[in-house]
This record gives structure tokens, C-alpha cells and sequence, in this order.
């Protein structure tokens, strides 16, 4: 891990500083010393609450490392998980607040997750019958660090959930693929949902019903507000890191599931373009919108044939093609074999 670079006006890339601070409270409640915690990092408190706060990636990483060893088998990943509030997450927080849905918060933190948590990337799915997040850390991490940071976000995400809904969730569990640890059973009762343990991955499993429940905040247009500079702080923060292509294909890929991928027209209103632009700046990263659809139609596409049992007139139909016929011409031209072949093939 290296140390992030000052920005101008005070950013630092990395992590909110009001997410130390927010340790450093768990820390305390625990009955531990916060200064075992930042005593040679150089921050204040008064720092730290700064709205454009941001300490580096080695700082978090350091301040993670400190404080699992400080808490031990205490449950600290669980207890930050408690402690943290939607509105701590700025712009993002206000997405997922004003969003229209829950599976449309859920979706909008999942994108942005680098700009709160770029230790991990996430994974936002549904289907007919339910709506998973997964989560997968970006670097290498001692497991103690790994399974706190996992636990805060995963759990958070619940509670998230119901903070948003106000109301209790059901028939909804977070996944961990470890052990069931010694602290599970003091946080079982305090926590919103079972967290189930020796699980394939970590994720938060829920009904689809979840995916369709309105926030008590929801507001369209605070939201596309919210996401649009949830969009400038990534490109401020991460300039080197993609160009407008990848923009566009993660877009793609975070659209939802089960229904037809957004047109070019659609996506150049998303980005307030037109499609004329749209095309124009596709063209000078050396791409354009149908390469870019299609590269995520074939990856939904062997997704859908690999791991359920839908026809593939159902799976033509939710990547958007209205004639079987053509989509089987399409698989074939991509990958040298028919839908059918395919899916038996795996």
C-alpha cells in the first residue's frame, strides 16, 4: 500500500477522516485508549471532522491494523457497523437517502464504494427472486483487518437498510465465508439480521420485495443530484484511474438485472450528453456504445446460462433482444457456440 498525495484544498485520496474518528468512538466505548490508535499519525479531533477530511490509505490501513489488535475477539467490526449513520457517508450517504428504491441505493453504493471503502470493490445483483451485494477486498489484508472491515460494511449495509426504511428488514442474513467467531453470540440479538458463517463469499442476501421498498426520503431529483457529485468527487479523486469508456461500461455493468440494458440515448441523458457527444468521446478512447453493450451482454449472458436454469428465450429477452434468433447469432459470434451448446458445454 502507498501513501496518498495531499490534494489542493485540503482532500487527502483515500478514506473519510470521519471514518478514523468514528474507529477511534468504538475504540473508546470498548474501554480502550483512542490514542493507542493515532498517537504519531499528526490528525486532531477538530481535523478529522473537517467535511473534506481524508486521511491516506496506509493511515487507514494502519489505524485498522492498531485497532484489531487493540480489540481483539471484542467484535470491533460489528460494533463500528452499529455505530455508523447513512448521513456519515456524504454524497453517497444523500444517494442511497434520496434514492427511489432500496435496490437503487443499495446499486449507487455498491458504484461507489472506492470514494468511502477502496480497500474493497462490490457487487450488485438481483434476480427473480432476490437482490445479493458481495463484497471482495482490492489488496492484500491480514485476515483480522479483512473480517472487521468486512463486518462494518456488510452489517452497515443493513442497518443502512433500516434506517432508511424504518422498519426492521426480513427474511434478509449477511454471508461470511469464515468461522463463526466467539463475539457472534453477544451481537447476535443487537444486530438486524443473522449473519450466516462458512458461507461461498461474503454478502447480504435479500428478498427481492427489499429491492423495490421505498425510502422514507426518497426524492428522484435530490438523488440524481446526490449521484452527480458522487460522479465529479470519483473523477477529482480517481483522474488516472478511468477514462470515460470505463465510465460508461461500469455503468453498464451496475445497471440492474433482469431487464434490458439502457439504450445510447438513455445513457447519454444519464451523463447529461447527447448522443452525438456520447458517441464522440467513444470514439477517441477508441470504442463505441455497441462494443461496450455488447461486452456486457456477453458477460450477463454466460452469467445466466452458467447459473440458473432460465430459457433462453427468457435470458434473450432480459439482455434485451426481442428475437431469440438474434441473440443465438450474437452468442455464436462471440464466444463460437450456440446458447445451448454453451450452457451444456459448462
Amino acid at each position: 500500500m502507498t501513501l496518498g498525495h495531499d490534494k489542493p484544498g485540503g482532500l487527502f485520496q483515500g478514506i473519510p477522516g470521519i471514518y478514523l474518528l468514528l474507529l477511534c468512538d468504538v475504540i473508546k466505548q470498548f474501554g480502550l485508549d483512542e490514542q493507542d490508535i493515532i498517537y504519531d499519525m499528526g490528525i486532531s479531533r477538530s481535523e478529522l471532522l473537517r467535511p473534506d477530511s481524508r486521511i491516506s490509505m496506509k493511515m487507514g490501513h494502519v489505524a485498522a491494523q492498531r485497532g484489531t489488535a487493540l480489540a481483539g475477539d471484542m467484535g470491533l467490526g460489528m460494533a463500528y457497523a452499529q455505530a455508523l449513520k447513512v448521513t456519515l457517508h456524504g454524497s453517497v450517504g444523500l444517494v442511497a437517502m434520496t434514492s427511489p428504491t432500496i435496490g437503487a441505493a443499495l446499486e449507487a453504493m455498491s458504484r461507489f464504494i472506492a470514494l468511502r471503502a477502496p480497500f474493497f470493490k462490490a457487487a450488485f445483483e438481483t434476480d427473480a427472486e432476490e437482490m445479493v451485494v458481495s463484497l471482495d477486498p482490492t489488496l492484500e489484508m491480514d485476515a483480522p483487518i479483512r473480517t472487521f472491515m468486512t463486518e462494518a460494511i456488510l452489517i452497515g449495509v443493513t442497518i443502512m437498510s433500516e434506517q432508511l426504511l424504518g422498519r426492521t428488514l426480513e427474511h434478509t442474513r449477511v454471508e461470511m465465508t469464515g468461522p463463526e467467531p466467539p463475539y457472534y453470540r453477544q451481537f447476535r440479538e443487537r444486530l438486524p439480521v443473522p449473519v450466516r458463517y462458512d458461507c461461498p463469499r461474503c454478502c447480504v442476501r435479500a428478498p427481492i420485495e427489499l429491492f423495490h421498498a421505498v425510502p422514507q426520503l426518497a426524492d428522484p431529483a435530490a438523488a440524481e443530484l446526490a449521484r452527480q457529485q458522487c460522479e465529479l468527487e470519483y473523477q477529482e479523486l480517481f483522474p488516472e484511474q478511468e477514462n470515460f469508456a470505463d465510465r460508461i461500461s461500469r455503468h453498464l455493468q451496475n445497471s440492474a438485472k433482469g431487464k434490458a440494458l439502457p439504450t445510447q440515448e438513455e445513457v447519454a441523458r444519464r451523463f447529461h450528453l447527447s448522443s452525438r457527444t456520447l458517441k464522440r468521446r467513444l470514439q477517441e478512447d477508441g470504442t463505441s456504445f455497441r462494443e461496450l453493450l455488447e461486452q456486457e451482454q456477453q458477460q450477463r449472458a454466460k452469467q445466466l446460462l452458467q447459473e440458473t436454469e432460465l430459457d433462453i428465450s427468457e435470458i434473450a429477452y432480459q439482455l434485451g433482444y426481442r428475437d431469440v434468433g438474434n441473440f443465438s447469432t450474437a452468442f455464436k459470434r462471440w464466444t463460437g457456440l450456440t446458447p445451448r451448446a454453451f450452457r451444456q458445454s459448462v
